[in-house]
């Protein structure tokens, strides 16, 4: 499992940022980002209704084409050696949608225009850049419009549509950035972590994993779908793995989600349970899988966007920085175990400044700093998770560790037992190539345990367990 950090603001959006935050990352082990390359900011004349003119969205070369904050940010990452996820996102240009006379930017985005704007992309950043996401978190309303068409104004009329807008828009990005290279790895998905109901037919989101077997086009029971918008001359979509926005909105990260039609940290097993029928199905093909994989090898799961907000700054939607520092951990040593898990990406790394205007703070603070720049305890710990494991009725723990950035490191287990004032080095280690470690440990009675390693030395954080 690869570590990720995502923070377009600090890698797009101030260009003295770039370098400094590039090195820093490097610094701290961070293994990959994503950069958010909207559509609507790259493309020319993207507010009005008819393409400029003598404009040829394939090439890349177009002087129209807005690509400066774009290859600033690949240029620092390439220096650096951190690895890069392109997410290609909505709005479009008012140009390239079904229906420009509404001017909106999400509303059913041409295919073949999406197709042409990846297709530039792919060929500007060939040999640059490793992955993609095709449209960021296409089950919200926000991004992707419509998400549900109704034969009255009763909701309960409604029925998916964005799984199918999504259908065509995928499958023409995929085709294009693999007819530029076959090397790139193309990831569906990217979604939102759940559904969220409106009585406003408009504002209607849906659930990633509904989202998902629409797109397929099989139904709740995984039988094929030949009736449903776009099913009925279906083709299943081939993609490199699946994308995830898992977010646990301020429960821990072993707390799953209320609703079952939602995917977050605990329950990524729904993600790859339902993707895997689907593929069954016939509704999805594993590209990397080879002939005989297609069907038969399980998509990997590339988690490109994590975050946990804080409080300070976020009062209504924060958890306590103590909270987030040890969430970021557990989530680590989480979906470290999970083998189908390639990639875990926090969002962001330092925080959006409170606007107070919208939705929670309006703004996001997830990040490990502050906006100001001051560390919050997740920082310090970021360089070296840390988490112990052990469950109830069980004397056996699972201590579970990582040396950011990965290497060959001697850690020494440190444990201190109830009424002792001392730590005791109780095991040394090895950490593999990536900087990860993995030990049993019995547990007597109530123990603290922590590691240490480096020169000079350095001391993880303090994980206490009681049988």
């Amino acid at each position: 499992m690869k570590i990720g950090v995502a923070d377009d603001k600090l890698m797009l959006r101030i260009s003295d940022e770039v370098a400094p935050t590039a090195l820093e990352w490097q610094k701290n082990g961070v293994d990959q980002t994503r950069l958010t390359l909207i559509w609507g900011r790259i493309a020319p004349d993207a507010q009005k209704t008819k393409k400029p003119s003598g404009f040829e969205p394939r090439d890349n070369t177009s002087r129209l084409y807005q690509w400066g904050s774009i290859d600033r940010a690949v240029a620092a990452l390439n220096a650096r050696g951190i690895e890069i996820t392109l997410g290609l996102a909505t709005p479009a240009p008012i140009w390239a949608t079904e229906v420009p006379s509404r001017h909106e930017g999400t509303y059913k985005p041409k295919a073949s225009e999406f197709g042409a704007f990846a297709h530039a992309v792919a060929t500007r950043y060939k040999g640059k850049v490793s992955s993609f996401t095709l449209i960021n978190e296409p089950n919200l309303w926000q991004f992707l419009t419509p998400q549900v068409s109704c034969s009255s104004s009763s909701v309960s009329s409604c029925k998916p549509a964005s799984p199918a807008i999504y259908r065509r828009l995928f499958s023409a990005g995929y085709k294009a950035i693999k007819s530029v290279s076959k090397d790139y790895s193309v990831w569906g998905g990217a979604l939102g972590p759940g559904p969220r109901p409106d009585s406003n037919p408009r504002k209607i989101s849906l659930g990633p994993l509904t989202f998902l077997r629409n797109m397929g086009c099989v139904t709740s029971e995984f039988n094929r779908d030949r009736k449903s918008s776009g099913c009925k001359d279906f083709e299943p979509l081939k993609m490199d793995g699946v994308a995830m926005h898992p977010h646990t909105a301020g429960r821990a990260p072993t707390d799953p989600a209320r609703d079952p039609d939602s995917i977050t940290i605990p329950t990524i097993s729904r993600l790859t349970t339902t993707m895997d029928k689907i593929q069954r199905a016939g509704g999805v093909l594993n590209g990397s899988g080879g002939s005989y994989g297609e069907k038969h090898t399980g998509l990997n799961v590339f988690i490109d966007e994590y975050g946990v907000q804080t409080s300070p700054p976020d009062k209504l939607m924060g958890v306590s920085l103590a909270k987030q520092d040890a969430y970021y951990q557990q989530a680590a040593q989480m979906m470290w175990k999970n083998p189908r898990v390639k990639l875990l990406l926090f969002y962001l790394w330092r925080d959006e400044p409170v606007d107070g205007s919208s939705f929670g703070a309006g703004t996001w603070q997830s990040g490990v700093y502050f906006a100001s720049g001051k560390a919050k305890p997740s920082a310090k710990s970021f360089p070296h998770p840390f988490w112990v494991d052990l469950e109830s009725g069980s004397r056996s723990a699972t201590i579970w560790g990582q040396v950011r950035p990965g290497g060959s490191s001697v850690v020494k287990l440190q444990a201190k037992v109830a009424g002792y004032s001392t730590y005791k080095t109780i095991k040394s280690l090895t950490t593999n190539s990536q900087g990860f470690f993995s030990t049993k440990a019995y547990v007597r009675k109530k123990t603290s345990y922590r590691f240490q390693y480096g020169s000079p030395s350095r001391l993880s954080s303090v994980r206490t367990v009681a049988p």
